[in-house]
């Protein structure tokens, strides 16, 4: 009479019924770096103004409030409510924010010390009836945009939910390039 195994030899290359996939039973004979590829990934390194220039203050004299104001901006991470930024190539760019639910009186837009600030403060609004899915985003919120110097705004618009500020280079005349006639 011919015994048959019940459990199967792990090392064993012929089909396993208790893994159909073949995966669950390492070979001895993979390298290895074949594991490697269960293992999670690193997390990604954050980098900070002084990754970038870490001798900025050996060689950089007022630059400090800059600096400063970047890191201060970079450390918020903004993700409510979405924006997009478009740049249009005749010194003007156009911010874009995402303000559906938000009405005028609602938004504030200030510019102060080069830094362009959007704020939205939502105003309790009595409902009618009773709220069974709040799936639409009415959160306060307060975007920072750091400004590059000569940049103004020159204009905030809402329409259809769309929040845009147009701002443009207002570069005064003594710092324009001069053109030199030869005579």
């Amino acid at each position: 009479m011919k015994t048959t195994n019940q459990f199967p030899d792990p090392w064993d290359k012929h089909n396993n019924p208790y893994d159909p996939y073949g995966k669950a039973i390492p070979n001895p004979h993979d390298p290895a770096d074949i594991y490697k590829k269960w293992q999670k990934p690193p997390a990604p390194k954050v980098i900070t103004i002084n990754d970038l220039f870490p001798s900025l203050d050996r060689w950089s004299i007022g630059w400090s409030p800059l600096l400063e104001q970047l890191k201060e901006l970079s450390s918020a991470k903004a993700s409510y409510p979405p924006y997009d930024i478009i740049d249009h190539k005749d010194d003007t760019t156009v911010i874009n924010v995402a303000v559906a639910g938000f009405d005028k009186k609602e938004l504030s837009i200030t510019v102060e010390e080069q830094a362009l600030k959007i704020e939205g403060k939502k105003k309790d609004k009595e409902q009618e009836g009773e709220l069974v899915h709040n799936g639409i985003a009415g959160r306060d919120f307060k975007l920072t945009f750091a400004l590059a110097e000569f940049y103004e705004v020159e204009s905030a618009k809402v329409e259809n939910g769309l929040l845009s500020v147009k701002l443009f280079k207002n570069i005064p005349d003594e710092k324009k390039p001069k053109v030199i006639d030869i005579k």
